[in-house]
């Protein structure tokens, strides 16, 4: 299987480099921002300087672009992702000295860009989103932390992040109060369980933090009440396919019925509780993550896994992020059963590269039955490419799944 899943990367190499020049995106999750991580990882592979040296040109097409339009700020197709690439990238030293500095001033302006604007723009619940609000801007900020020691930027993130803690709270507060509702309409609260654009991604962005800053009492209060919140509405009942839904009320008129994936779904679930319990020093938490992991292991057919019969190789919420996935619980587990599932779900995706139209023979689904072309990150060839790689390379810790959360 190795010798087919190396010809399907420098496929998918290939025909990326062939539709390079017809691409103006350059978001990290959907257009070309992702393609220096993609070939970071297949110059680990290979060690061919030609890799090394398409990450130069990809970085200088995007620079050049965002030079000469208007983009946005956000985590999922904007600033925020393209300087979370470009400081991941600095942070390897694969490139000169001298790119790595001018890398390292474009950052300090994005950096003042994004904290600017976050903590003048966030406030409320509808901005918090990770993909596309507050938390991706939390996310890149707190990551730039870890290697930028200016005591002004460190003061202003904490004040972001005090700001998001606050806002959390009190909508785990409106939580509380429909818990027991069973008479629902619109109006009615509604809490997302999910990492895209949820309590998950908070959970893991408020954990990332206070490893670095243990004794911020603020953002400790809302990572526990963040988990207390997504614990309410688990469901234990094996009749229904996930134990938590994707958005609900409660846990009294919630759907579960939800597929496995990275976006929604209970395998990012099982990561981001396992990840709390570490910061919260609570081995409840720890044991819940366990046994959720466990029940997804348990999911192991195309069946289980999908709550509808049209599914894709994606990694936001296809087989490559569900194979992927299954990874890290077999290193956190060291259960031989989660790589065993993986590694049949790899030999999955390399059997969904079939379709003659598509890239590289992939093509993401995108409702009503229908499949179009995807080359991005989240949901395309990129995305796929990567996992496949990463299966390639064999190492435990690949930290390239940072951008995903899942570090």
């Amino acid at each position: 299987m190795k010798d087919e899943i190396h010809k399907k990367i420098i496929q998918i190499e290939k025909e990326i480099s062939e539709r390079q020049k017809d691409i103006s995106d350059i978001s990290l999750f959907q257009g070309m921002g992702g393609l220096p991580i993609f070939y970071f990882l297949l110059y680990k592979l290979t060690n061919k300087e030609e890799y090394r040296d398409k990450i130069h040109v990809v970085i200088e097409n995007i620079t050049n672009l965002l030079n000469t339009g208007d983009y946005s700020l956000t985590y999922c197709d904007g600033l925020t992702g393209i300087g979370y690439m470009l400081n991941f990238i600095k942070n390897k030293e694969i490139l000169t000295n001298e790119v790595n500095f001018e890398i390292e001033e474009s950052l300090e302006f994005i950096d003042q860009c994004i904290v600017e604007f976050a903590l003048k723009n966030t406030k409320g619940i509808e901005e918090l989103d990770f993909l596309h609000g507050a938390f991706g801007a939390a996310f890149y900020l707190n990551e730039r932390l870890k290697n930028n020691k200016n005591p002004e930027l460190k003061n202003k993130v904490t004040v972001f992040f005090e700001l998001l803690s606050t806002i959390v709270i009190k909508e785990v507060e409106k939580t509380n109060k429909v818990k027991n509702v069973i008479d629902i309409d619109n109006s009615t609260q509604r809490t997302n369980c999910g990492l895209a654009h949820g309590h998950i991604s908070y959970i893991l962005i408020f954990s990332d933090f206070l490893a670095q800053f243990k004794d911020n009492n603020l953002v400790f209060e809302a990572l526990k009440k963040s988990v207390s919140c997504l614990l309410e509405f688990e469901n234990n009942d094996k009749n229904n396919l996930s134990a938590y839904p994707s958005i609900a009320v409660n846990k009294n008129t919630g759907d579960y019925n939800v597929s496995l994936g990275w976006c929604y779904g209970d395998q990012t679930i099982s990561l981001g509780l396992y990840k709390a319990s570490l910061i919260l020093n609570d081995n409840n938490i720890k044991n819940i993550a366990f046994r959720l992991a466990f029940r997804n292991m348990e999911r192991n057919t195309i069946e289980k896994m999908f709550a509808t019969p049209f599914y894709d190789a994606g990694f936001c919420h296809g087989l490559s992020g569900i194979a992927y996935l299954h990874k890290k619980w077999s290193i956190i587990s060291t259960d031989k059963k989660f790589y065993e599932l993986y590694e049949n779900l790899i030999n999955d995706i390399l059997e969904l590269s079939c379709k003659n139209d598509g890239i590289a023979g992939f093509k993401k689904f995108n409702g009503n039955g229908y499949f179009v072309d995807s080359i991005g990150m989240l949901d395309g060839v990129i995305g796929i490419g990567m996992v496949l790689i990463d299966y390639l390379l064999e190492e435990k810790d690949n930290d390239w799944d940072s951008l995903f959360l899942l570090n």
